[in-house]
C-alpha cells in the first residue's frame, strides 16, 4: 500500500515539475504564431474498414497514415490499404471521420480515389 501511495505522489510531483519547467516562448512581434496546416489537419479519422459482405478489415491506421502525408491521394485497393479480406471480390472502403466537429461517413468502391480534400469536399456537401 505504501508503494502505491509513493508512486502516486512521485507521479504528481513529476507532472507538476514538468509543467513548471516547460519552455515559454515569447512572441516579440505581438502576433499569434502560425502553423503550417494541410487539409488533413482538419480531418480526424475515427475508423476505416475495407472489404465486402461480412468480411471487412480494419484499416483505420493505414488510412490515417496515408491521409496525413503531404499531397497524397490514394485509391481503395489492396495494394494501398495493405489488406485484402475478400480476394477476387469487389470491395468497399468506409471511412468514419470528423470535420469541423461533425461526424461524416465516406464510402467508395474498390479503386475509388481518397484524399483529405475529397473528405472535406464530401463533408461540405452534407
Amino acid at each position: 500500500m505504501k508503494t502505491t501511495s509513493l508512486i502516486g505522489i512521485g507521479a504528481g510531483i513529476l507532472l507538476i515539475a514538468g509543467c513548471a519547467t516547460a519552455p515559454h516562448h515569447n512572441n516579440w512581434a505581438g502576433t499569434p504564431p502560425t502553423a503550417a496546416t494541410s487539409p488533413a489537419d482538419k480531418v480526424w479519422v475515427i475508423s476505416a474498414v475495407y472489404g465486402s459482405g461480412t468480411n471487412f478489415a480494419d484499416v483505420t491506421y493505414r488510412v490515417d497514415t496515408l491521409l496525413h502525408q503531404p499531397l497524397v491521394e490514394f485509391y481503395a485497393r489492396p495494394q494501398w490499404l495493405h489488406a485484402d479480406p475478400t480476394p477476387g471480390w469487389n470491395k468497399e472502403l468506409v471511412i468514419v471521420y470528423e470535420f469541423k466537429g461533425r461526424r461524416h461517413i465516406f464510402m467508395t468502391g474498390e479503386g475509388g480515389k481518397v484524399s483529405a480534400d475529397e473528405l472535406i469536399h464530401h463533408a461540405k456537401q452534407r
